[in-house]
This record gives structure tokens, C-alpha cells and sequence, in this order.
């Protein structure tokens, strides 16, 4: 897997620039304070189908027939800051996904078969594509803590059955970011994407 994560761009006037922290495993102390410091919870489940590519500053996702693309712009004191986009049209997808969108009708009603039609679309892509589909279920809880965003999340990963947990925090504020890193005891864990996490439990 390549790596890219020397980038200093900021970002800073886009609104969907946001700074992660995502660690994987139980983390019971910290789920245990999160759920203390919040002022409010809710929960979630979602069908989401990965498209992996060997690029790790990419993370694209399909959900409910919406295709949605994280781009890795800069990294800052452990945190990955990430901008987010939701092409409305193949022009304005970028390679390759540009060729999905058109073969899976995104900007259509939603497929009775999501699951067949991205694995045939992917599968269309060709020999040369380093294009891979992982379906997922994600059982998530969402916290806020002031400005702050939190969640644990138990994914299931359709391919391999098994079940993995992971636990973020994001926000704009990268100062109250590490304050809240340093207090839930995360401070020097690996920073992991969803789409390299599962691309490593695939091949392991």
C-alpha cells in the first residue's frame, strides 16, 4: 500500500474540512469518558460498499445510491485533516470512479440490487483497475461534546464476516482536539482510515 501522508495543504475555507483521529479496538476507558462528557447520543445503522484504491489520501464509499469522496489534504499533530465531496454528475467525479457513476446510475433512484450492480460495475472497470468493492454494515453511536464530534462504531465486513470496532474524533478545532485526545488516553495510537483499516484486514 502506497503511503500519502506528507501533504500540507489546510484547506481552511473549505466548510467540509475536517480534522480526524480514528483508532481501532475496544478502548473501554475512553468510550467509557466519551459517553460521560457528551451532551447528547444517537444512533445509527448503515450499508455503505468501500471502493478501495491503492491511495491512501483517497476514501470513496457509496450509500444509498450516493457516491461520497474523502480527500487526506494535510496532517497536523497526529490528526488527518480531510475534505469531503458528493459529485452530482460523472464530469465531476474524478478517475476512476467517474466510469462508476455513469455504470451504476448515481444520479438515478436507488438500485434494487446495490449490492450485484457495484460488483459488476467495478468488475467492468477491467484487468488493469486496482478498483475493489468491500461491502460493510456499520452499527455506529454519535456523540457530541461541545464542538466536538465523537463515535464508536462496530463494522461488519460482509466479505470475511468479521466484526471490527473503531472509535474517531473530529472537529474544526484542532487545539480542543488534542486536549480531548490527551484526556481519552488515544495520544501516540495509529491514526487509521476506514478504507486502509479494511484494506488491511483483507489482506492479513
Amino acid at each position: 500500500m502506497s503511503s500519502s501522508k506528507t501533504k500540507t495543504e489546510t484547506h481552511d475555507d473549505d466548510p467540509s474540512a475536517r480534522f480526524e483521529y480514528r483508532v481501532w479496538g475496544e478502548h473501554r476507558k475512553a468510550r467509557k469518558l466519551i459517553r460521560k462528557l457528551a451532551d447528547s447520543e444517537t444512533r445509527e445503522e448503515v450499508d455503505d460498499w468501500y471502493l478501495l484504491i491503492h491511495d491512501e489520501s483517497v476514501n470513496a464509499k457509496i450509500r444509498d445510491n450516493t457516491l461520497k469522496i474523502k480527500q487526506l489534504v494535510a496532517t497536523h499533530k497526529g490528526f488527518e485533516r480531510w475534505v469531503s465531496d458528493k459529485p452530482d454528475s460523472s464530469e465531476a467525479t474524478p478517475s476512476p470512479f467517474d466510469s462508476l457513476y455513469d455504470a451504476l446510475d448515481l444520479d438515478g433512484p436507488p438500485s434494487q440490487d446495490p449490492g450485484g450492480d457495484v460488483i459488476e460495475a467495478v468488475d467492468g472497470l477491467g484487468e488493469d483497475s486496482d478498483v475493489r468493492a468491500v461491502n460493510v454494515t456499520k452499527r455506529r453511536k454519535r456523540y457530541r461534546i461541545g464542538d466536538l464530534r465523537a463515535e464508536v462504531t462496530d463494522i461488519h465486513i460482509t466479505e470475511t464476516g468479521d466484526v471490527v470496532r473503531t472509535l474517531c474524533i473530529e472537529g474544526d478545532n484542532l487545539r480542543d482536539l488534542v486536549k480531548l485526545r490527551k484526556a481519552l488516553g488515544l495520544k501516540g495510537e495509529t491514526n487509521t482510515s476506514v478504507s486502509q483499516y479494511i484494506e488491511l484486514e483483507l489482506d492479513s
